[in-house]
């Protein structure tokens, strides 16, 4: 059962378009002027709107543009009631946003098969819209771990540095790379070496706050952008990082092993504002740079000051 607002100041007319579509199995409610049609589409959430022009006085397309603001989140299709179809005004209504529309005098078929056409159409763009979140799910997400994909961490990461510039806040990030991981794949196996990126994801997660951000970004390195963290409080997240690394055994089907993990810090302070995020990236990569040239499991803090 869909349900459609017939926005329309004229009851007679309302109740006749009303009949038709109660007669096809559809909820109608009616809106006598804009603002009351506004407040509707909010708290009843149609899945049809349809616009009785005749009746409305002022500029009857001005609220297509505001319906499409409030229905950001699923596709509502938006079709006019006309006495006769003007070219100048059609192509006004279609530029601002209107689906359709729908000529006097009505009859229940005519009404029937264009409100049927109307829902195909909001089906098709609801599934359009599910398969676009889904790719952008699936682009955004490590598909082993279940972390950020280096493409939205980096994205978000951006917006995080917007956000803390704006209210003069620090931010920090670390880089991890597990040590000689590289032979857990040559000695146990890929499906062991699988399973142990896993279990360090978890690990990982434990270490952070929800506000944090957590990427795969290689093979076995994973980036960790400190939400509102200047660089000593960074530092003291990336020992329990490292700790959380090597604080438990992993496990093949015949052995216990151990891993340890090398980190690179870096971190913006509040008058740091002129920095972007590809500057902040790097030097964290020069912090785990210096940290590997300096041997394994420890920790490197390198800053713009």
């Amino acid at each position: 059962m869909k349900r459609v607002l017939v926005i329309d100041s004229n009851q007679e007319s309302f109740e006749s378009v009303a009949r038709f579509l109660a007669q096809d199995g559809h909820t109608v409610q009616n809106s006598r002027d804009f603002e009351s049609a506004l407040h509707q589409l909010k708290a009843w959430k149609p899945h049809l709107i349809l616009i009785d022009q005749d009746s409305m006085q002022g500029q009857p397309f001005g609220i297509v543009p505001k319906i499409r603001l409030l229905t950001q989140d699923e596709f509502t299709p938006v079709a006019y009631v006309v006495s006769s179809l003007d070219v100048q005004e059609v192509t006004q209504g279609f530029d601002l946003g209107a689906d359709d529309w729908l000529c006097k005098p009505l009859s229940q078929a005519g009404v029937i098969q264009r409100v049927r056409t109307l829902f195909r159409l909001k089906d098709v763009q609801d599934a359009l819209k599910r398969a676009h979140q889904r790719i952008e799910e699936v682009i955004s997400t490590d598909e082993l771990t279940g972390l950020l994909s280096m493409r939205a961490a980096y994205k978000r990461a951006d917006e995080e540095l917007s956000r803390a510039r704006r209210i003069k806040k620090p931010v920090s990030t670390v880089l991890l790379n597990l040590d000689h991981f590289s032979g857990v794949n040559q000695t146990y196996g890929f499906a062991v070496g699988s399973h142990v990126l896993q279990e360090i994801a978890l690990r990982l997660k434990k270490c952070l706050r929800s506000v944090d951000l957590i990427a795969r970004v290689g093979a076995d390195e994973f980036f960790i952008l400190l939400h509102e963290t200047d660089l000593s409080g960074a530092e003291f997240v990336a020992e329990r990082l490292r700790d959380a690394v090597q604080a438990d055994s992993f496990r093949s089907q015949k052995h216990l092993f151990n891993l340890t993990a090398t980190l690179g810090v870096a971190g913006l302070a509040p008058n740091q504002a002129a920095q972007k995020m590809s500057d902040l990236f790097q030097l964290t990569m020069e912090a785990l740079k210096a940290a590997k040239s300096n041997g394994s499991n420890r920790i490197e803090v390198y800053s713009f000051t």
